[in-house]
C-alpha cells in the first residue's frame, strides 16, 4: 500500500510542475514582474492581436560577445512577415531548432550559443517567430554565452 501511495504523489506532484510551467509559459503566472509582456485573453501572449501586414521604423541590434554589436535602423518588413525572426532573418544569416512553441535562436552571422532578445528593452517571454512587431519597435539580440 505505502508504495501506491508514492506513485499516487509523484504523479501528483508531476502534474501540479508541467500545468505550472504551461501557465507560466502562456504568460497567466507572471514570475519576474514587469519583465515580461502580460497576458491578454484577447490576443496572443505578447499583448499584440493581429500580425500587421507591414511594420516601419524598427531597429535591430545584435550584441555578441566576441565582436561588435551591429545596428540596423528604420527598417520595414512587409507582407505578414512582421514577427521579431522575420526582422533577424532580413538582416542576418541565422541558425535555429524548431520546437512546437516555436524557434529557438542557436546563432546569429556565424556566433553560436545562447540568445536571449528585448523589444523595447523589455524581456521577450515568447518565442521570436511568435512575437509580432509593431512601428517603431526596437529589437535588441543579447548573445548570453560562448
Amino acid at each position: 500500500m505505502e508504495k501506491k501511495h508514492k506513485l499516487i504523489l509523484i504523479a501528483i506532484i508531476g502534474i501540479g510542475s508541467f500545468s505550472f510551467l504551461v501557465l507560466v509559459s502562456l504568460g497567466v503566472i507572471d514570475l519576474f514582474g514587469d519583465q515580461f509582456y502580460q497576458f491578454n485573453p484577447n490576443s496572443d501572449v505578447t499583448g499584440r492581436a493581429d500580425l500587421l501586414e507591414e511594420v516601419h521604423n524598427i531597429t535591430l541590434e545584435v550584441e555578441y560577445i566576441t565582436k561588435p554589436t551591429e545596428i540596423w535602423q528604420n527598417f520595414s518588413l512587409y507582407d505578414f512577415k512582421t514577427t521579431v525572426i522575420d526582422a533577424l532573418e532580413e538582416k542576418c544569416s541565422i541558425t535555429a531548432n524548431s520546437f512546437g512553441f516555436g524557434v529557438f535562436i542557436t546563432g546569429i552571422n556565424g556566433v553560436t550559443g545562447d540568445w536571449l532578445y528585448f523589444v523595447n528593452d523589455q524581456l521577450a517571454g515568447v518565442a521570436a517567430s511568435s512575437f509580432k512587431l509593431s512601428d517603431g519597435d526596437s529589437i535588441h539580440w543579447k548573445h548570453v554565452n560562448v
